[in-house]
């Protein structure tokens, strides 16, 4: 829900003041969850949670757009996404322990310290950033308007829905899979989305080096690649045994469904004029939150009445229509406008 308003606020208020106003936004809210004596408010405090974390990915784009220049912005924003995969391994490995042995609630207070340590830290280095961005026009509403192809809209709205799907699937549902479809004990199956994580961390930044090294001027081919060597790792996992030859295709999973990110990003960034980063990359994250909202309960459906098979066939073949979308549309681009 958050993301495109962020995107259009980045632009508008500036995206070192939003982003240090969304870290303290995250803290406050998640203290109040954690605080919720009631069902309710503690929903709707997450929920605020969740509004606050969708401001946090358009400001962080402008800043990088500005800090990195097109030989190396496919590393530095894909160095910012690894904050999602190491992130969520760091959180899955202390915070139910802290759970367990303080209580869920003491737990949820460690991410609310975390934010606001960011926060502080943004705006202690808030006069490095804004030099990082660059001054602002006083005429940067009207500076620069830009007409989006709608091929270009299709290609890149598509790819983001669809691989954030699979992404958010194949993170929810391997460990089940190997549980109840290949007889792995639950601590196996643990390891093996350890490896999926690790998998995800090396190949958000080997895709942005080999984007920046090969496909600099043309990061869709690099983002295709991903989606194709994403179908070859999921319909392994969909016709093969029980056995060794299982967990090379969690590694390429891993490597490209969750390594994608950061060079999606740094595509969006590039395609369009400063001005029009924020709102651009709020757009792009509305189509990926919404495939990871719709996606997932479907591989769900498959798997409950067809099999794990037929749920990763299926996300192998959405993940190649992604591609044909990155493909088709990507390349489109944008087209200037008179004022």
């Amino acid at each position: 829900v958050a993301s495109t308003p962020s995107g259009h606020l980045t632009d508008k208020l500036g995206a070192v003041r939003l982003l240090a106003f969304a870290m303290i936004a995250v803290a406050v809210t998640e203290a109040v969850a954690a605080l919720s004596p009631f069902v309710w408010l503690f929903f709707a405090a997450m929920f605020a949670v969740g509004l606050a974390y969708g401001c946090i990915t358009p400001p962080t784009n402008v800043i990088v757009r500005g800090a990195a220049d097109g030989s190396n912005q496919g590393v530095v924003m894909s160095l910012k996404q690894t904050g999602v995969t190491l992130g969520g391994l760091i959180a899955g490995l202390t915070l139910p322990g802290l759970a367990h042995q303080l209580g869920w609630r003491e737990a949820l207070f460690a991410p609310v310290v975390g934010a606001l340590v960011v926060a502080v830290l943004v705006v202690a280095t808030r006069a490095n950033l804004n030099h990082q961005i660059g001054p602002r026009s006083p005429h940067h509403e009207l500076a620069e308007r830009i007409a989006i192809r709608r091929a270009w809209r299709l290609g890149v709205g598509t790819f983001g829905f669809l691989m954030a799907g699979v992404q958010q699937g194949f993170m929810a549902y391997t460990t089940l899979f190997l549980t109840e479809a290949h007889g792995y004990r639950l601590g196996i199956a643990g390891v093996s989305f350890a490896v999926m994580m690790v998998g995800g961390t090396v190949g958000r930044i080997g895709w942005a080096v080999v984007s920046d090294r090969w496909f600099a001027a043309n990061r869709w081919t690099g983002l295709l690649l991903t989606s194709l060597i994403a179908a070859v790792g999921l319909l392994g996992m969909a016709v093969l045994p029980t056995g060794p030859l299982l967990w090379p295709c969690f590694v390429l999973v891993g490597l490209t469904s969750i390594g994608w990110n950061g060079v999606f990003l740094a595509l969006v960034a590039n395609s369009v004029p400063p001005s029009h980063v924020g709102r651009l990359s709020g757009w792009s994250l509305r189509c990926v939150f919404s495939g990871v909202v719709v996606v997932p309960p479907i591989l769900g459906l498959l798997a409950d009445h067809w099999g794990w098979g037929a749920a990763w066939l299926f996300a192998a073949t959405i993940t190649l229509i992604a591609g044909a979308g990155m493909y088709l549309g990507a390349r489109g681009g944008v087209i200037p406008r008179a004022a």
